[in-house]
């Protein structure tokens, strides 16, 4: 009895054993899909057609078995040294990697540490020129520039020919157009007007006097005065001059003094204007209206205007 059991156990084993060698090539297909594979499922179930995913597989592959070494995209981006520009789509404007076989619209300035070079030639910036004009200079840093490109250039110029500068210019035609709101010329400037007028000045018969005075800057004037004689009612006047002069209490000389000489009724005087004398000056000057009258019997005083204008 004892050796029918041995030869029966004998012989389960073997066909056990058969069974875990049979070839794959043997298996019944029968239940299966193309493509599956024979996965075990466990030390107390028979292994059954499966299909294989690499979410399924356990691990990791290696990068150097052509893998990412992770598990997750970022960790994969990683490992395998991608940037950002791994996340960005190509383009053309936008947050996008530019492309440059085409025309990119830049959203910001591009800075340069060196100066790029475009279809073999670099762009002209401050550093590549020989003579590179600046915003901070003047005008000498470019060519000489005559008066008529100078004009062509601006566009409310008046007149034509060329510039004009303050020392000794030569103008053809000028139309200057002097103030036009009742106000005076600037003092140095063609139209400047000066004037005095003393009141009441007492008189000594057949003595000369400064009726006032006036300063005039360097320049050629044009100078006139007039004196009004105002004897007392039992005064005789026989004579009266009135003068432009640029010595102190003295009459000026031919063209610049004006005489009456006759016996006036007592009482009588006279309106006397000087000439007009143009004094022609290098420096400052004072200029003088200066009076004179003979006379009898009481007194006599003279009031006065001076005026000058400049010329040029």
């Amino acid at each position: 009895m004892k050796r029918l059991v041995a030869t029966a156990l004998a012989a389960f084993t073997s066909l056990a054993f058969g069974a875990t060698l049979t070839p794959i090539s043997l298996l019944n297909p029968s239940g299966s899909t193309s493509g599956q594979v024979i996965a075990s499922t466990g030390p107390s179930t028979a292994p059954a057609w499966t299909t294989v995913t690499l979410s399924g597989l356990p691990g990791t592959v290696a990068i150097s078995n052509g893998g990412t070494g992770a598990t997750s995209a970022s960790a994969a981006r990683t490992n395998l040294g991608l940037g950002t520009a791994a996340t960005v789509n190509t383009g053309t404007s936008g947050a996008a990697v530019p492309l440059l076989n085409g025309a990119n619209t830049w959203a910001s300035a591009q800075t340069f540490s060196v100066r790029p070079t475009f279809n073999g030639a670099t762009p002209w910036d401050s550093a590549n020129l020989a003579s590179p004009a600046s915003t901070a200079g003047n005008l000498s840093q470019f060519a000489s520039t005559t008066s008529a490109q100078l004009a062509a250039l601006l566009s409310d110029e008046t007149g034509s020919g060329a510039n004009v500068f303050g020392t000794s210019p030569t103008i053809t035609t000028p139309n200057i157009v002097g103030v036009t709101n009742g106000s005076n010329a600037a003092a140095g400037s063609v139209g400047e007007y000066v004037t005095a007028s003393p009141t009441g000045i007492s008189l000594t018969t057949g003595t000369t006097i400064n009726l006032t005075s006036i300063s005039l800057t360097a320049g050629d004037w044009d100078v006139s005065g007039a004196v009004e004689f105002s004897p007392a009612g039992t005064t005789v006047i026989t004579a009266e001059y009135a003068s432009i002069s640029t010595t102190s209490a003295t009459l000026g000389g031919l063209g610049q003094r004006s005489a009456i000489l006759l016996n006036h009724s007592a009482g009588a005087g006279d309106m006397l204007a000087t000439p007009s004398v143009r004094l022609s000056l290098a420096s400052t000057t004072t200029v003088y209206l200066v009076a004179n009258a003979s006379f009898t019997t009481s007194t006599a005083s003279a009031s006065g205007l001076i005026r000058a204008r400049r010329i040029r």
